[in-house]
């Protein structure tokens, strides 16, 4: 009887079942896969009037650096400690790309030889070592701020192996006058009990970070998030408070992780990070737009930059060069920043700006912005790093 219920029951699911039809495959257009981008097919973008005070997008990496060393050199002289430098030296989709660490950010050859032109990921990766890279920009960069203001700064590692790889990349502890590279967490062999030891061994432990005494500015380079409570431990121990500025660490992403299994608190943020101002930012995205006719789809990007003591700025590429769409005091929000040069773009005779309401939640979704921009809670403790 068992047996012949079953066997109904399944006969019945099979009697059920959907019919599966074979769907006619459309084959788009290449034109129409590829998508087009602002300057072509009759797409613009309306921009802001051009503002002479308005500091400009570097188009070189030699802009980028001394842009970069201005901002900083104005943010110490009025007494800023805790500063956030980020720029790409990578191609957009690179530097979108989240695989891309903190040692890779600066892997380009304009470092050396300051051009529009921007090396592969392969060239990169025939390259060398990206952390040597990185170091060779930072050096440079520290140069700079040494140079004008006179104040000896110290490129400060994670830890002791990869302090000695970038002296055997770079060939010295000093290499500019001014300029010295050093390790914020000791040595096991410079442990005094055998608690810091066991600690050092595994990266822990607040009594392994070091001080610089001689330095006047401390530049974080290759700092992961698991490690940034050590450069907030230099932060709290320096009592003379020296400058300690986070260069090009992708501190958007290292906040993203925070909270993570194995990642520092979401506390991080609210408590040290918060206090980290931009002095120098251009953060570069990409995006693509869908359309119900044609030309279909619409590639476009953007960034937001900042130049202290300037203020933001989202710019959107034109098809000739990036153009201020908006300028704020406060950092815009991400999804902020995409919806504003979003709206500026001008598709033949329409505008993103004339969709309808269904259209625009489609297209932007219900939340579009992160936990760290939101505080819906209200735990922020400082502002810093969004004016």
């Amino acid at each position: 009887m068992q047996l012949a219920l079953l066997a109904a029951l399944l006969a019945g699911s099979h009697a059920l079942a959907p019919v599966i039809q074979t769907r006619r495959k459309t084959v788009l257009h290449s034109d129409m896969i590829k998508g087009s981008v602002v300057g072509e097919d009759g797409i613009t973008a309306e921009v802001a009037p051009q503002d002479d005070d308005l500091a400009d997008p570097p188009q070189t990496m030699a802009q980028c650096l001394q842009q970069a060393q201005d901002a900083t050199v104005a943010a110490i002289e009025d007494g800023q400690i805790l500063m956030d430098v980020e720029f790409p030296p990578l191609a957009a989709d690179l530097m979108d790309d989240p695989n891309t660490s903190a040692g890779e950010i600066s892997a380009s050859r304009r470092v050396e030889a300051p051009s529009t032109r921007v090396v592969s990921r392969n060239e990169m990766l025939r390259a060398g070592d990206m952390a040597g890279a990185n170091t060779r920009l930072a050096i440079k960069y520290a140069q700079g701020i040494h140079t004008r203001t006179g104040k000896k700064v110290a490129i400060l590692y994670p830890d002791v192996p990869e302090l000695e790889r970038a002296v055997e990349q770079s060939g010295s502890n000093n290499p500019q006058p001014g300029v010295s590279l050093h390790s914020l967490r000791a040595s096991i062999a410079e442990a005094e009990t055998p608690q810091q030891a066991f600690f050092a061994l595994f990266g822990k432990g607040k009594e392994m970070v070091r001080e610089v005494p001689d330095a006047d500015v401390y530049v974080g380079l290759t700092f992961s998030a698991q490690e940034l409570p050590d450069v907030e431990e230099l932060d709290t121990r320096e009592a003379s408070k020296k400058p300690i500025i986070l260069f090009n660490l992708k501190l958007d992403t290292q906040r993203g992780d925070l909270g993570l299994p194995a990642f520092p608190p979401k506390d991080l943020q609210w408590r040290f990070l918060s206090r980290a101002k931009a002095v120098y930012f251009l953060r570069t995205r990409q995006y693509t737009l869908s359309l119900p006719e044609p030309p279909f789809v619409v590639n476009y990007q953007g960034a937001i930059f900042r130049q202290y003591p300037g203020p933001f700025q989202c710019l959107l590429d034109t098809g000739k060069a990036f153009r201020p769409v908006s300028t704020s005091a406060r950092r815009p929000a991400l999804g902020e920043f995409k919806e504003t040069i979003t709206m500026a773009l001008k598709i033949g005779a329409k505008s993103p700006s004339n969709e309808g309401k269904n259209r625009k939640f489609f297209r932007t979704g219900v939340k579009a912005i992160t936990w760290w921009e939101e505080d819906k809670e209200g735990l922020e403790e400082h502002t810093e790093w969004r004016e």
